[in-house]
């Protein structure tokens, strides 16, 4: 995609979002900072919303959004007026399913990538007064699904320029949401260079092929290792390991690359 969809100043925007979400530490499943900077970002006269889906047993386990106005909702579908049956009578033939269908993730889906024309749109089954989506599907547990939705239902349609603020954004959309996980299990948070060391450790990297692959020195990260086993309470880097690198984020359980 060429950089010429993005607006002057669409780069501040982002920063700004994903610095303000990440500081929104309400314990809330998503951070409301996260939702109101995306309406503000590509606003929506329906809303922006983080779904969470169970489609193997056809439950939706999270609906969090905000509407055009700024005003916080969350959905609980099991009420009878919330529409859930008509919701997964369809899930398998409309486009809520096509990244289980298809298995692309990564794809931020406009709803005119499906159904391109006006005739096109009236002609589905589901939901006729929404006129435009776009889907951003992130990673999710086997038979789950997890995404934000944008939704209008006049307006404009979505733009390219929409779909590659969503492409930037989507992997800070996965760790935000990875980080206030880890704030509401009260899981032992490291900064980014301990979750580095930490990482590296686990993987058997001896002191020496750490500190050159962090540009330290040993006397550095044995005392990162010393603060590590310090701040959880444990007396060993396995047991550190096995307790903060499952929430830290993805590119620091990589480890060595």
């Amino acid at each position: 995609m060429a950089a010429g969809h993005l607006r002057e100043g669409d780069a501040d925007l982002l920063l700004a979002l994903v610095e303000d979400a990440r500081h929104d530490d309400t314990g809330d499943p998503v951070p409301w900072a996260l939702l109101e900077g995306l309406q503000e970002l590509v606003p929506c006269d329906e809303w922006v919303s983080f779904q969470h889906h169970d489609f193997g047993h056809s439950e939706t386990l999270l609906i969090q959004g905000v509407d055009e106005d700024g005003a916080h909702e969350t959905v609980d579908l099991r009420d009878p007026m919330c529409g859930a049956e008509q919701f997964w009578s369809t899930w398998w033939t409309g486009p809520c399913s096509w990244p289980q269908r298809t298995g692309d993730l990564r794809h931020i889906l406009l709803s005119t990538d499906l159904c391109p024309t006006e005739r096109d749109r009236l002609a589905r089954e589901y939901d006729p007064d929404i006129r435009y989506n776009i889907s951003v599907s992130l990673p999710a547990a086997p038979g789950e699904a997890r995404r934000f939705e944008f939704m209008r239902g006049d307006g404009p349609a979505f733009s390219e320029r929409d779909r590659q603020l969503m492409v930037l954004l989507r992997p800070h959309l996965v760790e935000i949401l990875s980080d206030a996980q880890r704030r509401r299990s009260g899981a032992p948070h490291l900064t980014d260079r301990e979750g580095e060391v930490l990482a590296l450790a686990a993987a058997g990297l001896p002191y020496d092929e750490i500190a050159r692959e962090l540009f330290v020195t040993r006397g550095t990260v044995r005392k990162h290792m010393e603060n590590i086993r310090t701040r959880l309470g444990v007396h060993s880097m396995r047991a550190a390991a096995a307790l903060a690198l499952p929430h830290a984020p993805s590119r620091i359980r990589g480890g060595p690359g």
